[in-house]
């Protein structure tokens, strides 16, 4: 292990796992086990799709964006660390027994990961709620019935 991490609130050494690490994943997995740990597979599918369809409409979707979504960091910005049972984020470098076994590994830390996991996943619904009025508040053209009003009815020659 090199650079090993200690949790924030018992100084265990975070190969050693204590009560308060919620998640250790390697960095490109972090995203998918924190939907798999909170069970909203669903919730998240259907925010990212709602996003998507948004920043297609707008203008504004790109590849490169789309994958920025999937990075830990951005991840963290946009949903964790709203949570009041968010912790705090570390990374630490991790050797394993071959050489193309290292790598970097995101440290999720919570007072109580349960907590966390219940809140993510209310945190995905109340995000797919707001996306929800943006749709529906969005500008439709006015259909209205012509009223004639006899009396300025004027005759236009054809």
């Amino acid at each position: 292990m090199i650079d090993q991490k200690h949790c924030p609130y018992c100084r265990t050494p975070a190969a050693t796992g204590c009560k308060h690490l919620a998640v250790a994943a390697e960095g490109r997995d972090f995203v998918r086990r924190c939907v798999e740990l909170c069970q909203g597979e669903k919730q998240w599918r259907g925010l990212g799709e709602q996003r998507r369809r948004q920043r297609v409409l707008t203008g504004e979707w790109s590849p490169e964006r789309e994958d920025y979504t999937w990075l830990e960091t951005a991840f963290c910005e946009q949903f964790l660390k709203r949570l009041t049972w968010f912790g705090e984020m570390q990374y630490e470098l991790r050797s394993g027994p071959k050489p193309n076994q290292a790598g970097f590994w995101v440290l999720l830390w919570s007072k109580d990961p349960r907590q966390l996991w219940w809140e993510l996943r209310d945190e995905f619904e109340r995000q797919a709620q707001a996306e929800q009025p943006k749709r529906a508040s969005s500008p439709k053209a006015a259909v209205r019935s012509p009223k004639t009003d006899r009396r300025h009815e004027r005759a236009l020659p054809l």
